[in-house]
């Protein structure tokens, strides 16, 4: 008999392989076209959304995992960025350490942007595809996997991270990779609970080296989940305990001896800061109205898409300051759902999904349920907010309400799913009762399942069009060409040798660095890292010599108003940086704010012009210690004078003659 059962097992797996990659071909496809001005009209080892921004601070982490290890130093310290200010703490910080060394072999080959590229293009496809394994899990309708698979992988939620390299909320591996192994320990228990501990446990370790934020949203929600299902079924709770207990026993002692030295590095390592990351971090939280209203200024850009470094219009997106709506569903979706618990409502697992959907979806809110944008007390709402909760417990403080979007979405599509099963199953007993089937006199009534499928199919999809047609794609792009001394003269300079930039504070120069392979340290860059008092440097507005750099850094397009730095302490303030940061080469660009002003205010810093060379002006060595003072109107003056100038050269020297001259020669 097993010998004769072998070759229909054989079709039997081949026809599931051949589903499992036309699923992953389908959603990669999809992951293409949202990307198509990379792959089809563009260049993936040269094209981005922006070589500023968060794109920019992206390329600088797929390259500094990888880097950190074949050259023997620790991945959780970088001294690469913020050099001569202590580093950074790279775990503190969303690193990805995972998705960079899977990626390695294309960051050499082929660059940090071929990375970028292939992430961002393969990350949601991969986040649809285990959904639709978890979905396999619980169903039988394949239209209804793929469609919920669909839902989750390209989610408002993942399309408006995509653009910006938020690999971190677009690879959603953990939800439905944690649903498998959860519902395997509860419900089917084909494995030993020892087994499914060490497969929890090796889960937990990968998603803490992506994300860190994620681990901790998905561990919150999937402990209160479950804290509800043992209080609907309390017997059946009991039974399981355990299974649970073993399980959770070994995962935690695997978890508790991998990451006791990272956790330690994030709580009291070098770099490491005291306090939540980001300022009112609370605050940011989603709005009820979210789910089923896409809001007045779809697909527009947003001052919120700028500042991360994306110019184009992304999704739903609502409100004064065109916050995204990340877990927009359409009213016609939530209806289906809602009409559908009447075929799922005797399923304890769907009200386990619904009652821990509810919870992430309260959590959400944060404490003034997303009126973060508003500086109008009575637009808060003050009464009572699940996140109250823990807003003031350590490290869950950190979190960002609003990232709960993301389990919200993985249990709308697991509902999504579950409900188009039920309903494909009851039609298909309708259609297959024998009567009816012997008094049809039409063929195509003889196939129900066929007929079941299609129409549930065509309705899932319609019922998924109001989501998709909220989505601006393909996305917006931009060939990214780097300054040439970049790839002609930095892999010259001795390693290790400190280069500032200007632009300074927009992360474009972390990209460049990136780029040229981390050949050099950065005086600046784009993280989370402790001010003087070891709060996170978010926390407060920059002072000093950071202050004055950056008002020299914005993008024009960031609508920056702020007057540029020309006092003579001002000047001061950034020569003694430089001095007490040891930077021995600075850097001035043509991108950013006013370059030639910038070529001129460090000019007035070293007190003495740059060269300038493939296509930047350069300053090396340390500044003059001696130089003296210039009036404020000296660098405007020759900023305004060298402008119908050829030279670009003649600002630097302008105010270089006005020094040699004495500050009274203005």
């Amino acid at each position: 008999m097993p010998a004769r059962e072998t070759p229909r097992r054989a079709r039997i797996n081949r026809r599931v392989l051949a589903l499992h990659l036309a699923v992953i071909g389908g959603f990669t496809l999809l992951g293409v076209l949202l990307w198509w001005h990379v792959w089809i009209t563009g260049s993936p080892t040269s094209t981005i959304t922006c070589q500023c921004g968060d794109p920019s601070q992206e390329l600088w982490f797929l390259t500094w995992t990888p880097w950190a290890l074949i050259h023997g130093h620790s991945p959780f310290l970088s001294n690469a960025m913020f050099a001569g200010q202590g580093g950074a703490n790279m775990i503190t910080n969303t690193s990805w350490m995972v998705p960079s060394i899977v990626m390695a072999p294309i960051t050499w080959l082929f660059g940090p942007i071929a990375s970028f590229n292939i992430l961002a293009t393969l990350a949601p496809a991969l986040s649809g595809w285990c959904f639709f394994v978890a979905a396999r899990k619980v169903t039988t309708f394949v239209p209804g996997q793929v469609l919920g698979g669909l839902l989750f992988g390209f989610s408002p939620f993942v399309l408006q991270n995509d653009p910006f390299g938020h690999i971190n909320w677009t690879l959603l591996f953990f939800p439905p990779l944690a649903f498998i192994l959860l519902y395997d320990l509860a419900v089917t228990q084909r494995r030993t609970p020892v087994r499914t501990g060490i497969w929890l446990a090796v889960l937990v370790v990968v998603q803490f080296f992506t994300s860190t934020e994620m681990l901790a949203i998905c561990i919150m929600v999937i402990v209160l989940t479950l804290v509800a299902a043992a209080v609907m079924a309390p017997r059946i709770a009991w039974g399981l305990r355990d299974r649970f207990l073993t399980a959770g026993g070994v995962a935690a002692g695997i978890v508790v001896v991998v990451l006791a030295y990272p956790v330690w590095f994030v709580l009291a390592g070098p770099r490491h800061i005291t306090g939540v990351p980001w300022a009112n971090a609370s605050v940011w939280g989603t709005t009820p109205w979210a789910v089923v209203n896409a809001g007045s200024h779809v697909h527009a850009s947003s001052y919120f898409d700028r500042l991360g470094g994306y110019f184009g219009g992304i999704g739903p997106n609502a409100g004064p300051a065109h916050l995204p709506s990340l877990i927009y569903f359409g009213i016609p979706l939530i209806a289906f759902v809602a009409v559908s618990v009447v075929t799922w409502y005797r399923s304890r697992l769907a009200w386990t999904i619904a009652i821990g959907t509810l919870i992430a979806w309260l959590l959400s809110f944060g404490t003034t349920m997303g009126n973060e944008a508003s500086s109008t007390p009575d637009l808060n709402h003050q009464w009572w907010l699940p996140w109250r909760l823990f807003n003031h417990v350590p490290l869950v403080s950190d979190i960002l309400p609003i990232r709960f979007d993301v389990a919200v979405i993985f249990g709308v599509a697991l509902l999504f799913a579950i409900s188009l099963d039920r309903w494909a199953s009851i039609i298909n007993q309708a259609l297959g009762h024998r009567h009816a089937i012997a008094a049809a006199p039409m063929a195509w009534y003889r196939r129900p399942q066929l007929v079941a499928g299609s129409v549930l199919a065509a309705l899932g999809v319609a019922l998924l069009l109001p989501v998709a047609l909220t989505s601006a794609v393909p996305f917006t792009v931009e060939s990214s060409p780097m300054p040439a001394w970049f790839t002609r003269d930095a892999p010259r300079l001795p390693a290790g040798t400190i280069v500032l930039v200007v632009p300074f504070a927009d992360q474009r120069a972390m990209g460049w660095q990136a780029q040229t392979g981390l050949h050099f340290d950065l005086a600046g860059g784009f993280a989370v890292v402790p001010d003087a008092s070891g709060r996170s440097a978010f926390v407060s507005p920059p002072g000093g010599a950071i202050a004055v750099l950056n008002r020299l850094s914005p993008d024009p397009q960031t609508l920056v108003t702020t007057p540029l730095p020309a006092t003579a302490a001002q000047v001061a303030e950034v020569r003694a940086a430089i001095l007490r940061w040891n930077v021995g080469v600075t850097v001035v660009t043509l991108q950013g704010r006013q370059p030639t002003y910038s070529a001129a205010f460090f000019t007035a810093v070293y007190g003495r012009a740059p060269s300038h060379r493939d296509g930047v002006w350069v300053w090396t060595g340390p500044p003059g210690t001696g130089t003296k003072p210039i009036s404020s109107t000296v660098l405007s003056r020759c900023t305004a004078a060298s402008a119908p100038a050829t030279s670009l050269l003649s600002a630097p020297e302008c105010v270089a003659n006005a020094i040699g001259a004495g500050s009274d020669n203005s």
